[in-house]
């Protein structure tokens, strides 16, 4: 009888101790993110110490480095210079120096030109081609602190905390991917890898993190990690990556997303108008007088044919179409040029319909110049990025309507907040935008 209580409580601990070794959470681990996205050409950058315990390591030397120590690089006659704690500037004979991080704790680092951002974990300063290039050494659960709040919001965190969740899996998973195959560096530029700001933007995020510690989107067979994409908003219709980057992917295919249906607010729908010469100045054709899109089933433009008034033609890819219109470094609005899912229209040459006849209000400031409070003469207008003429043209003007922002792939981050509205759980939001996966710990 003995012999069969102590089987039944062998049992039971080894139970509990495999159900307590899938519930741990996986240990994070340091990785290193240059800092491109503000600070890729950084010639000077002050380095403030806000809390915890560092090491400044310069060559074989080795300084303490507490809160409130201060350090600045710079250059002077193409050498790197630098001064510690407001002492003498001093030449840097080497090419590397290291602010290590002992215990948790932040850094600020500011440039003469007024940016300002905040780090947590230690930083990494490379001497290169007259500049400094800078990374971020950090752990990859805190790196995901000041990556989530900036490709969703902290906002979302009212009403729609299972979209932030299924951001921080997404970004988790992307993370993994992008490390395997021994690659040790990841950007903070969204134009490359994902957008990452620091502590700066730390908030009401964090918990999404925290709840889904460890969690990744792994495919469904082979256990291995996918390739998370993701982007703002699908417009109703997620695409597939071979479309945009030439490589089939079952995890990331096209599909109806009626979740990013009405919501996003300028991304949503918008506009951009655009005139018959500034068009074909944009490709090297004179006036355009015929556009004809070339689409792939998810409604998305693969290909645009351009004809001007002298019987040119030229094909130019959907991708390079947007790229050359899209509001690069502008607050993003309803009269920009999004993304490639849209439909085009021709207005007629010496039209003198105002643009408040179409509904569109993005040159409200310029209608009091023509005493109109619909905004100035299509007729009139160069395109939406660079307003009126004071003359009409007679060559007439391109109304391009589109919906969504961004290549579509994925996840649309808009659908997956709308979503969790609606009361979906984030392995439901995760399981509707990518096939033939599950979740685990990574």
């Amino acid at each position: 009888m003995l012999q069969i209580v102590y089987r039944l409580h062998f049992l039971w601990i080894v139970t509990l101790m495999l159900v307590l070794a899938q519930a741990s959470p996986c240990h994070a681990k340091m990785i290193s993110v240059e800092l491109v996205w503000n600070l890729s050409q950084a010639g000077w950058v002050q380095i403030d110490i806000n809390k915890g315990d560092y090491q400044l390591i310069l060559d074989n030397t080795t300084l303490k480095f507490p809160a409130g120590s201060t350090l600045q690089v710079g250059w002077g006659g193409w050498t790197p210079v630098l001064r510690v704690n407001h002492d003498e500037f001093q030449v840097f004979s080497s090419s590397v120096l290291e602010v290590k991080e002992l215990n948790s704790g932040s850094l600020s680092v500011k440039t003469p030109d007024g940016k300002n951002a905040v780090y947590r974990g230690g930083l990494q300063l490379n001497w290169q081609d007259g500049h400094w290039r800078l990374i971020n050494l950090v752990d990859s659960e805190d790196y995901l602190k000041g990556v989530v709040p900036i490709e969703m919001s902290n906002e979302w965190a009212k009403g729609g905390a299972e979209a932030l969740k299924a951001q921080a899996v997404a970004a988790r998973t992307y993370l993994i991917k992008q490390s395997e195959d021994g690659k040790k560096m990841i950007s903070d530029s969204p134009d490359i890898h994902q957008a990452y700001a620091g502590m700066g933007v730390e908030g009401a995020a964090s918990k999404a993190i925290e709840a889904t510690r460890g969690e990744i989107i792994v495919d469904a067979v082979t256990k291995q990690p996918i390739d998370a994409l993701y982007s703002s908003h699908s417009g109703g219709y997620t695409e597939d990556a071979k479309n945009v980057w030439g490589n089939a992917d079952i995890h990331n295919v096209s599909q109806p997303d009626p979740y990013s249906q009405g919501v996003g607010g300028p991304v949503n729908r918008w506009r951009f108008i655009v005139s018959a010469p500034v068009l074909g100045s944009a490709f090297g054709l004179g006036p355009v007088r015929n556009v004809i899109l070339d689409k792939f089933p998810s409604g998305r433009v693969k290909s645009v044919s351009l004809e001007d008034e002298f019987g040119q033609n030229k094909i130019v890819k959907g991708r390079t179409f947007v790229q050359a219109f899209y509001p690069f470094g502008q607050p993003i609005r309803k009269e920009a040029f999004l993304g490639s899912l849209f439909e085009v229209q021709k207005t007629k040459p010496d039209s003198t319909e105002p643009f408040g006849a179409l509904g569109y209000t993005g040159f409200s400031e310029l209608a009091a110049s023509y005493q109109q409070k619909q905004g100035p003469l299509l007729s009139k207008i160069m395109s939406s990025s660079l307003g009126t003429s004071a003359d009409s043209q007679p060559f007439g003007a391109f109304i391009f309507e589109g919906r969504g922002w961004g290549h579509g792939v994925g996840m649309s981050q808009w659908g997956a907040y709308h979503m969790a509205q609606l009361g979906y759980k984030y392995d439901e939001i995760i399981a509707y935008y990518y096939n033939n996966i599950s979740i685990a710990k990574g």
